[in-house]
Protein backbone atom coordinates (compact mmCIF):
# COMPACT_ATOMS: atom_id res chain seq x y z
CA UNK A 1 0.00 0.00 0.00
CA UNK A 2 0.86 3.68 -0.96
CA UNK A 3 -0.25 6.64 0.57
CA UNK A 4 -2.56 8.86 -2.11
CA UNK A 5 -2.76 11.58 0.49
CA UNK A 6 -3.26 13.29 3.96
CA UNK A 7 -6.65 14.49 5.34
CA UNK A 8 -6.49 16.48 8.26
CA UNK A 9 -9.35 14.89 10.13
CA UNK A 10 -11.03 11.55 10.16
CA UNK A 11 -14.61 12.65 8.63
CA UNK A 12 -12.92 13.70 5.93
CA UNK A 13 -10.46 10.47 5.79
CA UNK A 14 -13.41 8.25 5.63
CA UNK A 15 -15.46 10.56 2.97
CA UNK A 16 -12.67 10.07 0.44
CA UNK A 17 -11.96 6.30 1.06
CA UNK A 18 -15.38 6.09 0.39
CA UNK A 19 -15.75 7.65 -2.44
CA UNK A 20 -12.43 5.64 -3.65
CA UNK A 21 -14.53 2.09 -2.83
CA UNK A 22 -17.78 3.44 -4.68
CA UNK A 23 -14.98 3.12 -7.78
CA UNK A 24 -13.96 -0.19 -6.83
CA UNK A 25 -10.38 1.25 -5.37
CA UNK A 26 -9.50 -0.84 -2.12
CA UNK A 27 -8.23 1.85 0.53
CA UNK A 28 -7.39 1.55 3.74
CA UNK A 29 -6.76 4.39 6.66
CA UNK A 30 -3.53 4.74 8.80
CA UNK A 31 -3.13 6.83 11.98
CA UNK A 32 -6.92 6.95 11.90
CA UNK A 33 -6.69 6.44 16.32
CA UNK A 34 -3.88 9.08 17.07
CA UNK A 35 -5.88 11.04 14.85
CA UNK A 36 -8.27 11.36 17.67
CA UNK A 37 -6.45 11.51 20.46
CA UNK A 38 -3.78 14.02 19.07
CA UNK A 39 -6.33 15.82 16.35
CA UNK A 40 -2.73 17.42 14.95
CA UNK A 41 -1.54 14.06 13.24
CA UNK A 42 -4.19 13.73 10.32
CA UNK A 43 -5.41 10.43 8.74
CA UNK A 44 -3.38 8.74 5.93
CA UNK A 45 -5.15 7.38 2.71
CA UNK A 46 -3.04 3.95 1.19
CA UNK A 47 -4.42 3.10 -1.86
CA UNK A 48 -2.22 -0.30 -3.81
CA UNK A 49 0.17 0.79 -5.83
CA UNK A 50 -1.25 -0.13 -9.25
CA UNK A 51 -4.58 2.06 -8.32
CA UNK A 52 -2.60 5.02 -7.64
CA UNK A 53 -3.07 7.26 -10.93
CA UNK A 54 -6.78 6.26 -10.80
CA UNK A 55 -6.98 7.26 -6.83
CA UNK A 56 -5.60 10.37 -8.09
CA UNK A 57 -7.79 11.28 -10.53
CA UNK A 58 -10.64 10.66 -8.08
CA UNK A 59 -9.20 12.83 -5.69
CA UNK A 60 -8.58 15.40 -7.69
CA UNK A 61 -12.85 15.32 -8.67
CA UNK A 62 -13.20 15.73 -4.99
CA UNK A 63 -11.60 18.90 -4.89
Amino acid sequence: MIRLTTCTNEFNAQLLKGALESEGIPAMLSNEIMSGYMGTQGVDILVKEEDLEAAKKILEQQG
